[in-house]
């Protein structure tokens, strides 16, 4: 009589639970929730950053009047041109190029000072803490977006300081996300061992509360990315974000939206490009999400 093998990682000896464990991590990555939005997005930075030094694409703020709105298709404009006479398809890749620096640089300066308050007021929770999380309830308080506005408005249109104003605003919600996290690690066994053995706040921070935080932090990463991306579209829409003549996918639909009826497309298609973007980072972070999860099952 034969016995089941057993399919539980947990029932799995110890020592030959690591190598299988690890193939199973793995093969949780090729699941399509991750691949197919982790593609698009891939194929998306490629076009941007790769696309205009391949295909030896014109400035796409360097046009000539007498090509005025040249339909898709056009000898040396494929995307056609628009009420200048740019080409298209240059403004939506260097466009996204701008786009994609400003919502990463904001994203990453939320998750730098956002994941280093969150975790500090998680670690010690008394006086600091509820001083900090005071703190970023006041900003969390504000809704996003007017809060963005203000602080643009006030430091005026430009690139760097568009990161700051939407990078500022990103910084309650990883705090918040880190705090939650820290709290949920620093009652463990070993952290309170450690502490308990006079290791400094800081390596315990650095060494052992960060790495079984980063995985959610991370995964949250990708969903303020996308309201990165979105805050800088409505703010260049605005014209208080990146300005014109550098482009953006938010000042390219602003620019154009006089001219919805006569060229709809000038308008569609970074609106399609953006949306691209932002639905597949919502996905590959929902992907990853339930790849931890099926790991930790």
């Amino acid at each position: 009589m034969t016995t089941a093998t057993p399919t539980n990682t947990s029932m799995i000896p110890t020592s030959k639970r690591g190598p299988r464990l690890r193939l199973y991590r793995a093969r949780a990555y090729r699941k399509p929730s991750v691949i197919v939005p982790a593609a698009i997005l891939l194929f998306i930075l490629l076009a941007c950053f790769a696309g205009p030094t391949l295909f030896h694409l014109p400035k796409p703020s360097v046009g000539n009047l007498s090509d005025y709105l040249l339909p898709i298709g056009s000898p040396h404009h494929l995307l056609g041109t628009n009420t200048l006479g740019n080409d298209m398809l240059s403004q939506l890749l260097v466009g996204g190029q701008i786009t994609i620096i400003v919502s990463v640089g904001a994203m990453a300066l939320g998750l730098v000072f956002g994941t280093l308050i969150g975790m500090i007021a998680g670690y010690y929770e008394r006086i600091v803490g509820a001083v900090l999380m005071r703190i970023l309830d006041i900003i969390f308080a504000f809704p996003d977006i007017i809060l963005a506005v203000a602080i643009a408005a006030y430091l005026g249109p430009s690139v760097i300081n568009t990161i700051w104003a939407i990078g500022f605003f990103n910084i309650a919600g990883f705090g918040r996300i880190a705090r939650a996290q820290t709290l949920r690690v620093v009652r463990m066994d070993f952290i309170v061992a450690g502490r308990s053995s006079g290791i400094s706040g800081f390596s315990i921070l650095w060494t052992h509360i960060w790495p079984n935080i980063a995985g959610r932090v991370f995964a949250y990463a990708l969903i303020a990315l996308s309201y990165a991306m979105m805050a800088e579209a409505s703010l260049s829409f605005l014209g208080l974000g990146v300005p014109i003549p550098t482009p953006s996918w938010g000042n390219i639909i602003g620019s154009n939206q006089s001219y919805m009826s006569l060229a709809p497309l000038l308008i569609v298609m970074p609106a399609i490009l953006l949306f691209a973007t932002i639905a597949s980072a919502n996905l590959l972070a929902d992907g990853l999400q339930e790849k931890r999860a099926s790991t930790i099952e």
